[in-house]
């Protein structure tokens, strides 16, 4: 069996082009390339030839004529090449296999709780691993590598998650994941943080194709952020990915667990829902929802606002008017083609997101000059930063 990592570090940058444009693109003719790339055609022939001759692409039937012979379209052969993607939430971890087209094969879930320390979240991602090798029949030469999107700060460069907040289980703090993945399976691993694996994968593969400027939202325990401008990834301190969240909203406002005032997470993440929704009923407040106050969650709360309950549709609106303020400040300063909103919120309150999407489009600056799209889910909705984590590691090998 044929080393592909080995295989792809040997190619060149001009074949490593026509390849990433192929992965993106394909089926595609080579006169499509020529048109996008300014190649000769023997230049593009001879990448062509390396690339069919190393099995990594093939021609898959033709396209119609405009005249005379009909073009071969090339495409990748995507029996021979797998990605695994990881996201590491705070409330689950989810896994999946995918092609070098960024086909999802398999899918793997389990919920983040109190005996999810790092050590044995890593044993059940490489349990996941090496069953699903064996279970499809898959050497691990043909593997590029394990993509792990996960909650920041990081230091990316040795894959090590530094402090992050709200984990329920105890020790995610300096944790060598990618170091514990790679010496439990084997294979190489890649760690970044899970908002940028997802604005990722929607950029080259999803709702963000032909956008330069774009912003993910993911809405859930904090706001976690990824942005692509003027067609690249922008990076934060410590790779962390909650600078929005802590973005001031209220200079008097309610103190946040960053320890500053009036954070857009501390009004607008589902520990800060759930938790005024149950002050509010110790204060006297009343509610449809009719479970006692340590079983209410933000699921709850959603649900409820949903179906008109006073209480939790005023505490959603609220929320809904801070977050819609904070979109509207983002829009103005970074002006994106398209807004990804994501996340547990996104999902269960459809108020949320309508009010949100309302209130940053008219507080927006440039709403009558842009047309800026606001997206429920983006293309890849729940599977977003794990698909992305494994495009980030197909672009560390094909990113000439």
């Amino acid at each position: 069996m044929v080393n592909v990592i080995k295989l792809l570090n040997e190619l060149n940058n001009d074949d490593k082009h026509i390849l990433r444009l192929i992965q993106n693109l394909g089926p595609i003719t080579k006169n499509k390339l020529i048109d996008i790339t300014k190649k000769k055609l023997s230049t593009l022939n001879r990448s062509i030839n390396r690339l069919e001759n190393a099995s990594i692409i093939s021609a898959l039937g033709t396209a119609d004529s405009t005249g005379g012979r009909k073009p071969v379209l090339y495409d990748m052969v995507k029996s021979n090449y797998y990605i695994f993607g990881i996201d590491i939430s705070r409330t689950y971890t989810r896994a999946v296999l995918t092609d070098i087209k960024m086909n999802i094969i398999d899918r793997y879930y389990f919920t983040m709780d109190e005996s999810c320390i790092p050590a044995k979240t890593v044993a059940l991602i490489a349990q996941y691993i090496e069953n699903t090798l064996k279970l499809k029949n898959i050497d691990k030469k043909q593997v590029l590598g394990t993509g792990i999107g996960t909650v920041g700060p990081l230091e990316k460069s040795k894959g090590i998650v530094l402090n992050p907040m709200n984990f329920t289980a105890k020790g995610w703090t300096d944790v060598p994941l990618k170091k514990m993945l790679q010496a439990a399976t084997g294979i190489p691993v890649f760690v970044d943080n899970g908002a940028n694996t997802a604005i990722l994968a929607e950029w080259l593969f999803g709702a963000g194709r032909d956008c330069s400027n774009m912003a993910y939202f993911n809405c859930g325990i904090g706001i976690r952020t990824g942005a692509i401008s003027s067609g690249t990834l922008v990076r934060t301190i410590n790779d962390a990915e909650d600078a929005f969240g802590h973005m001031t909203i209220d200079v008097d406002g309610e103190k946040c667990h960053c320890g500053n005032y009036g954070c857009i997470e501390s009004y607008c993440s589902v520990i800060s829902i759930t938790g005024k929704f149950t002050s509010s009923l110790k204060k006297g407040r009343t509610s449809s929802i009719s479970k006692a106050l340590e079983d209410i969650s933000y699921v709850d709360v959603c649900r409820a606002a949903e179906e008109r309950d006073p209480l939790s549709a005023e505490i959603i609106k609220s929320s809904a008017a801070v977050f819609g303020s904070g979109l509207a400040n983002y829009v103005n300063l970074f002006n994106p083609e398209i807004v990804i909103l994501s996340g547990p919120l996104i999902k269960y309150s459809a108020l949320f997101s309508k009010i949100s999407t309302e209130i940053a489009i008219n507080k927006s600056f440039l709403k009558d000059n842009t047309k800026v799209i606001f997206s429920k889910g983006g293309k890849f909705t729940e599977d977003a930063i794990s698909l992305g984590s494994a495009v980030m590691v197909s672009e560390s090998h094909l990113n000439a």
